[in-house]
């Protein structure tokens, strides 16, 4: 029978229930299944599955993970909620508002992604206090008790970004938030906003931090994760976040390329010039 945590995730998001998604790494354990049930059911760290659960959101587009996690959690949040709206909820549009277009714009998201830096600052421009970890900075060990006490509790809430690939599905980063622990099989339970794509699904801690524990180009840091909770006003820009665009990596790129090409040239010529002024080495 079909546990009533479970039920009401596919109530609340029906269209999980017919989606088409990819198929699952087998280390993976999807949610809507009697394994990945079981799992929930018998999780003593799931403070925050049911509240993330009636604001789980589906990112719009793909470079939109980060949005759709920041909306996620803010709708969890205990804060005050756009009046204007309807249903008064946070959006992937209102969330934009001009205080966190100083950290970035849905223009520059759109064209890659968020860093952890930039998510952490758009959170704090609204009342969210964040805390930011990599998981260069931290132990299997350590990562496994600060999110397990965190899922355990109520009114704080996580996210994680991680390399896709490191879990055996396509190598891209990505966001998501995460929804309980279970203690007795070491897994997290990944509400992978991508929707459409993978469903909710159960991941080995040690797996979780490898993910983790990748390079961000765009940062030139290793992923990691946020703790978020709740603020009287929006604490503000708070983390660094030296955002290096495709287009810087791309001219990088070809400026040491060129410069490769011109070094090799040059030794290229002083060997010609070597050869045609010494007949012995003809």
């Amino acid at each position: 029978m079909r546990s009533a945590l479970v039920a009401s995730l596919l109530l609340l998001t029906p269209s999980l229930a017919y989606a088409q998604h990819a198929p699952l790494p087998p280390e993976l354990i999807a949610l809507d299944t009697p394994e990945g049930e079981k799992l929930l059911a018998e999780s003593d760290a799931k403070a925050d599955f049911v509240k993330l659960v009636s604001s789980y959101t589906t990112q719009e587009r793909p470079p939109f993970c980060g949005v759709a996690s920041a909306v996620t959690i803010l709708n969890a949040l205990p804060i005050p909620h756009p009046a204007t709206e309807v249903g008064g909820l946070f959006t992937q549009q209102n969330v934009f508002t001009e205080q966190a277009k100083t950290v970035t714009t849905p223009e520059e998201v759109g064209k890659g992604g968020m860093t952890l830096a930039q998510l952490g600052n758009l959170l704090q421009a609204h009342p969210a206090l964040v805390h930011l970890t990599y998981a260069s900075d931290i132990s299997v060990a350590d990562m496994r008790t600060k999110l397990a006490k965190n899922l355990a509790t109520t009114g704080d809430y996580v996210v994680i970004n991680y390399n896709r690939g490191a879990l055996g599905q396509e190598s891209l980063g990505h966001i998501s938030p995460l929804g309980a622990y279970h203690a007795a099989s070491d897994r997290f339970l990944l509400l992978d906003v991508a929707r459409y794509k993978y469903p909710p699904h159960w991941v080995k801690a040690e797996a979780l931090h490898a993910a983790m524990n990748t390079s961000d180009l765009i940062s030139g840091k290793s992923r990691g994760f946020l703790t978020v909770t709740a603020a009287a006003l929006p604490p503000g820009t708070k983390f660094t976040a030296n955002v290096r665009r495709p287009t810087m990596l791309l001219a990088g790129i070809i400026t040491a390329s060129l410069l490769v090409g011109l070094g090799l040239g040059f030794l290229l010529g002083r060997a010609t010039r070597r050869v045609g002024r010494n007949p012995s080495l003809n």
